[in-house]
């Protein structure tokens, strides 16, 4: 009996050290994630353009969109400007960026950078309120508390025709953002 006991108690403390150790990594890995900027981080371009867009007119950037296979967020949010309005009094990103904070398109939180990859819950996030799309409570509750604003976001898009079905933290083609502006303007025209 003496004997089973042991066995029975080092079965035990084996187990219980294996958890342990099981915690500690994963706390250690999750640290480590969060240093190198957090898995939610967006990923850089690697494409690079045979032309600078920002040198490109309003009409030829507009072709140059259905070229690229993912889109900048500097890129996004000249596209969506351009569908507000003239797209040549915002010449910088932080002109646009300030001028699509300023009208609630975009959220400081979100840290967006002009060399990131743009993704779909924020395009649809500035679709959203440049459009004037309506607003379901659930949306409403979350832009006043940041969580799964952009998701809610884009489901308004979806259900409004403005987007096609997606996931909020999927990368965003040219040809999808053209499809998305087209549609927006369509939205926009309509009684």
């Amino acid at each position: 009996m003496n004997v089973s006991a042991i066995r029975t108690g080092a079965a035990l403390t084996s187990t219980a050290h294996c958890r342990r150790v099981r915690q500690i990594v994963v706390a250690v890995l999750g640290l480590v994630t969060m240093l190198q900027g957090g898995s939610c981080a967006m990923p850089q371009r690697t494409y690079q353009p045979a032309q600078d867009p920002a040198t490109l007119d309003d009409v030829s950037f507009l072709h140059y969109l259905a070229t690229v296979p993912v889109v900048t967020v500097d890129e996004g949010m000249r596209a969506v400007l351009l569908l507000a309005g003239d797209g040549a009094r915002w010449s910088t990103f932080d002109q646009r960026y300030e001028e699509l904070r300023g009208r609630g398109a975009v959220k400081e939180a979100w840290r967006l950078e002009p060399g990131r990859i743009l993704d779909k819950g924020a395009l649809a996030h500035m679709l959203q309120v440049i459009c004037d799309l309506p607003r379901s409570l659930d949306d409403v509750l979350a832009s006043k508390t940041g969580v799964g604003d952009r998701r809610y976001a884009l489901k308004t898009c979806i259900h409004e025709g403005v987007m096609p079905y997606g996931v909020a933290h999927e990368r965003v083609t040219g040809g999808e953002l053209l499809s998305a502006l087209t549609n927006a303007e369509g939205y926009l025209a309509s009684p």
